[in-house]
Protein backbone atom coordinates (compact mmCIF):
# COMPACT_ATOMS: atom_id res chain seq x y z
CA UNK A 1 0.00 0.00 0.00
CA UNK A 2 1.19 3.49 -0.80
CA UNK A 3 -0.93 5.09 1.95
CA UNK A 4 -2.28 3.47 5.10
CA UNK A 5 -4.35 5.22 7.77
CA UNK A 6 -4.97 3.01 10.79
CA UNK A 7 -7.70 3.90 13.30
CA UNK A 8 -7.08 7.63 12.85
CA UNK A 9 -9.01 9.84 15.28
CA UNK A 10 -9.03 13.58 15.89
CA UNK A 11 -10.59 15.41 18.83
CA UNK A 12 -11.09 19.14 19.28
CA UNK A 13 -11.63 19.43 23.02
CA UNK A 14 -14.46 17.04 23.84
CA UNK A 15 -15.66 16.87 20.24
CA UNK A 16 -14.41 13.97 18.14
CA UNK A 17 -14.39 15.14 14.52
CA UNK A 18 -13.00 11.77 13.42
CA UNK A 19 -13.74 8.78 15.61
CA UNK A 20 -11.33 6.19 14.22
CA UNK A 21 -11.05 5.78 10.45
CA UNK A 22 -9.07 3.38 8.29
CA UNK A 23 -7.95 3.86 4.71
CA UNK A 24 -5.57 1.86 2.54
CA UNK A 25 -4.67 3.18 -0.91
CA UNK A 26 -2.66 1.14 -3.39
CA UNK A 27 -0.35 2.86 -5.84
CA UNK A 28 -2.27 3.79 -8.98
CA UNK A 29 -5.72 4.04 -7.40
CA UNK A 30 -8.21 6.91 -7.39
CA UNK A 31 -10.18 6.80 -4.13
CA UNK A 32 -13.05 9.12 -3.21
CA UNK A 33 -14.05 10.43 0.22
CA UNK A 34 -17.64 11.64 0.46
CA UNK A 35 -20.15 12.51 3.15
CA UNK A 36 -22.55 15.24 4.26
CA UNK A 37 -21.26 18.55 5.61
CA UNK A 38 -19.67 18.11 9.03
CA UNK A 39 -19.12 14.39 8.52
CA UNK A 40 -15.41 14.54 9.40
CA UNK A 41 -13.97 13.86 5.96
CA UNK A 42 -12.09 17.18 5.71
CA UNK A 43 -10.51 16.70 9.15
CA UNK A 44 -9.48 13.18 8.18
CA UNK A 45 -8.13 14.53 4.90
CA UNK A 46 -6.12 17.19 6.77
CA UNK A 47 -4.60 14.47 8.95
CA UNK A 48 -3.52 12.56 5.83
CA UNK A 49 -1.95 15.73 4.42
CA UNK A 50 -0.01 16.61 7.57
CA UNK A 51 -1.90 19.85 8.21
CA UNK A 52 -3.63 18.44 11.31
CA UNK A 53 -2.05 16.07 13.82
CA UNK A 54 -4.25 13.09 14.73
CA UNK A 55 -5.16 12.61 18.36
CA UNK A 56 -4.58 8.89 17.92
CA UNK A 57 -3.96 6.35 15.20
CA UNK A 58 -1.19 5.91 12.68
CA UNK A 59 -0.54 7.06 9.10
CA UNK A 60 2.05 5.40 6.85
CA UNK A 61 3.21 6.59 3.44
CA UNK A 62 5.25 4.15 1.39
CA UNK A 63 6.10 2.37 4.64
CA UNK A 64 7.24 5.55 6.45
CA UNK A 65 5.37 6.67 9.57
CA UNK A 66 4.17 10.22 8.85
CA UNK A 67 1.62 10.46 11.66
CA UNK A 68 3.34 13.44 13.29
CA UNK A 69 5.40 14.65 10.34
CA UNK A 70 5.10 18.25 9.17
CA UNK A 71 3.31 19.22 5.96
CA UNK A 72 6.74 20.09 4.50
CA UNK A 73 7.97 16.58 5.29
CA UNK A 74 4.87 15.18 3.60
CA UNK A 75 5.63 17.21 0.47
CA UNK A 76 9.26 16.08 0.37
CA UNK A 77 8.19 12.45 0.68
CA UNK A 78 5.80 12.85 -2.26
CA UNK A 79 2.42 13.82 -0.81
CA UNK A 80 0.82 16.86 -2.43
CA UNK A 81 -2.50 18.49 -1.59
CA UNK A 82 -4.83 21.19 -2.84
CA UNK A 83 -7.18 23.33 -0.73
CA UNK A 84 -10.91 24.01 -0.94
CA UNK A 85 -10.18 27.72 -1.35
CA UNK A 86 -7.26 28.05 -3.79
CA UNK A 87 -4.63 30.66 -2.98
CA UNK A 88 -2.74 32.59 -5.64
CA UNK A 89 0.25 34.91 -5.64
CA UNK A 90 -1.72 37.72 -7.21
CA UNK A 91 1.22 39.79 -8.50
CA UNK A 92 2.98 36.82 -10.10
CA UNK A 93 2.32 35.16 -13.44
CA UNK A 94 0.86 31.67 -13.69
CA UNK A 95 4.31 30.34 -14.58
CA UNK A 96 5.96 31.97 -11.57
CA UNK A 97 3.17 30.67 -9.33
CA UNK A 98 3.87 27.12 -10.49
CA UNK A 99 7.61 27.63 -10.10
CA UNK A 100 7.02 28.00 -6.36
CA UNK A 101 6.14 24.30 -6.29
CA UNK A 102 8.83 23.33 -8.79
CA UNK A 103 11.63 24.63 -6.55
CA UNK A 104 11.00 21.70 -4.15
CA UNK A 105 12.64 19.27 -6.60
CA UNK A 106 14.46 21.71 -8.89
CA UNK A 107 16.49 24.22 -6.84
CA UNK A 108 18.09 25.87 -9.90
CA UNK A 109 15.90 28.59 -11.40
CA UNK A 110 16.22 27.54 -15.05
CA UNK A 111 15.39 23.92 -14.24
CA UNK A 112 12.43 24.99 -12.12
CA UNK A 113 11.14 27.28 -14.87
CA UNK A 114 11.36 24.57 -17.53
CA UNK A 115 9.63 22.03 -15.27
CA UNK A 116 6.91 24.54 -14.35
CA UNK A 117 6.35 25.36 -18.02
CA UNK A 118 5.61 21.70 -18.79
CA UNK A 119 3.14 21.52 -15.90
CA UNK A 120 1.40 24.73 -17.00
CA UNK A 121 1.04 23.36 -20.53
CA UNK A 122 -0.44 20.12 -19.20
CA UNK A 123 -2.90 22.10 -17.06
CA UNK A 124 -4.20 24.16 -19.97
CA UNK A 125 -3.19 27.51 -18.47
CA UNK A 126 -1.39 30.49 -20.06
CA UNK A 127 2.07 30.87 -18.50
CA UNK A 128 2.18 34.67 -18.83
CA UNK A 129 -1.30 35.31 -17.41
CA UNK A 130 -1.27 37.31 -14.14
CA UNK A 131 -2.50 35.39 -11.11
CA UNK A 132 -4.94 38.15 -10.17
CA UNK A 133 -6.76 37.84 -13.51
CA UNK A 134 -7.81 34.22 -12.96
CA UNK A 135 -11.39 33.32 -12.15
CA UNK A 136 -12.42 30.39 -9.98
CA UNK A 137 -11.77 27.67 -12.60
CA UNK A 138 -8.31 29.08 -13.38
CA UNK A 139 -7.39 29.40 -9.73
CA UNK A 140 -8.38 25.80 -9.08
CA UNK A 141 -6.29 24.63 -12.04
CA UNK A 142 -3.40 26.75 -10.84
CA UNK A 143 -3.64 25.20 -7.38
CA UNK A 144 -3.47 21.73 -8.91
CA UNK A 145 -0.58 22.76 -11.20
CA UNK A 146 1.47 24.19 -8.34
CA UNK A 147 1.09 20.93 -6.40
CA UNK A 148 1.92 18.85 -9.48
CA UNK A 149 5.14 20.82 -9.83
CA UNK A 150 6.31 19.23 -6.55
CA UNK A 151 6.18 15.85 -8.36
CA UNK A 152 3.90 14.03 -5.90
CA UNK A 153 3.36 10.29 -5.88
CA UNK A 154 0.09 10.87 -4.03
CA UNK A 155 -2.20 13.81 -4.84
CA UNK A 156 -4.87 14.79 -2.31
CA UNK A 157 -7.59 16.83 -4.02
CA UNK A 158 -9.80 18.79 -1.61
CA UNK A 159 -12.98 19.78 -3.50
CA UNK A 160 -10.84 21.03 -6.38
CA UNK A 161 -13.70 20.62 -8.86
CA UNK A 162 -16.43 22.36 -6.86
CA UNK A 163 -18.10 25.53 -8.14
CA UNK A 164 -17.50 24.89 -11.84
CA UNK A 165 -19.95 25.08 -14.72
CA UNK A 166 -20.78 21.80 -16.51
CA UNK A 167 -18.29 22.60 -19.29
CA UNK A 168 -15.56 23.57 -16.83
CA UNK A 169 -16.28 20.43 -14.83
CA UNK A 170 -15.77 18.21 -17.88
CA UNK A 171 -12.43 19.89 -18.56
CA UNK A 172 -11.37 19.49 -14.92
CA UNK A 173 -12.30 15.80 -14.92
CA UNK A 174 -10.21 15.34 -18.07
CA UNK A 175 -7.27 17.04 -16.32
CA UNK A 176 -7.54 14.74 -13.30
CA UNK A 177 -7.58 11.75 -15.66
CA UNK A 178 -4.41 12.98 -17.37
CA UNK A 179 -2.73 13.38 -13.99
CA UNK A 180 -3.73 9.86 -13.00
CA UNK A 181 -2.54 8.44 -16.31
CA UNK A 182 0.85 10.06 -15.69
CA UNK A 183 1.29 7.73 -12.71
CA UNK A 184 -0.02 9.79 -9.78
CA UNK A 185 -2.20 8.10 -7.14
CA UNK A 186 -5.18 10.25 -6.13
CA UNK A 187 -7.46 10.62 -3.10
CA UNK A 188 -10.29 13.06 -3.74
CA UNK A 189 -12.77 14.72 -1.37
CA UNK A 190 -15.74 15.89 -3.38
CA UNK A 191 -19.46 16.67 -3.02
CA UNK A 192 -20.20 16.45 -6.76
CA UNK A 193 -21.33 12.89 -7.38
CA UNK A 194 -20.65 13.18 -11.11
CA UNK A 195 -16.97 13.53 -10.24
CA UNK A 196 -17.03 10.56 -7.87
CA UNK A 197 -18.99 8.33 -10.24
CA UNK A 198 -16.80 9.25 -13.21
CA UNK A 199 -13.32 9.16 -11.70
CA UNK A 200 -13.22 6.75 -8.78
CA UNK A 201 -13.43 2.99 -8.47
CA UNK A 202 -13.61 2.95 -4.68
CA UNK A 203 -15.34 5.29 -2.25
CA UNK A 204 -15.40 5.77 1.53
CA UNK A 205 -18.45 7.48 3.04
CA UNK A 206 -18.09 9.48 6.25
CA UNK A 207 -20.82 10.45 8.68
CA UNK A 208 -20.46 11.83 12.21
CA UNK A 209 -16.73 11.18 12.22
CA UNK A 210 -16.87 7.55 11.13
CA UNK A 211 -16.72 5.54 7.92
CA UNK A 212 -20.23 4.17 7.42
CA UNK A 213 -19.77 2.56 4.00
CA UNK A 214 -17.12 1.67 1.45
CA UNK A 215 -17.17 0.09 -1.96
CA UNK A 216 -17.64 1.03 -5.58
CA UNK A 217 -19.53 4.27 -6.30
CA UNK A 218 -22.49 2.23 -7.53
CA UNK A 219 -22.57 0.23 -4.30
CA UNK A 220 -22.36 3.14 -1.87
CA UNK A 221 -25.09 5.23 -3.52
CA UNK A 222 -27.50 2.33 -2.94
CA UNK A 223 -26.40 1.73 0.66
CA UNK A 224 -29.22 2.36 3.15
CA UNK A 225 -26.89 3.97 5.70
CA UNK A 226 -25.58 6.36 3.06
CA UNK A 227 -29.07 7.34 1.91
CA UNK A 228 -30.05 8.02 5.53
CA UNK A 229 -26.90 10.06 6.22
CA UNK A 230 -27.49 12.31 3.22
CA UNK A 231 -31.28 12.50 3.10
CA UNK A 232 -32.64 11.28 6.43
CA UNK A 233 -34.77 8.32 7.49
CA UNK A 234 -37.74 9.44 5.43
CA UNK A 235 -35.72 9.16 2.23
CA UNK A 236 -34.54 5.70 3.22
CA UNK A 237 -38.13 4.56 3.85
CA UNK A 238 -39.26 6.12 0.57
CA UNK A 239 -36.49 4.25 -1.25
CA UNK A 240 -37.69 0.94 0.22
CA UNK A 241 -41.29 1.70 -0.67
CA UNK A 242 -40.34 2.43 -4.28
CA UNK A 243 -38.53 -0.91 -4.52
CA UNK A 244 -41.69 -2.67 -3.37
CA UNK A 245 -43.90 -1.05 -6.02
Amino acid sequence: MLLEAQNVAKAFGNFWAVGGADLAVAEGEIVGLIGPNGAGKSTFFNCLAGDTLPTSGRILFNGVDVTHASSEAHARLGIGRTFQVPTTFEDMSVLDNVMVGAFLRHPHRNDAREHARRIVEMSGLRPDQPGRSLGTPGRKRLGIARVLATEPRLLLLDESLAGLTPGELREAIALVRRIHESGVTIVIVEHIMEVIMTLTRRVLVFNQGRVIASGTPEQVVRDAAVIEAYLGRGAQRHSRERKNL
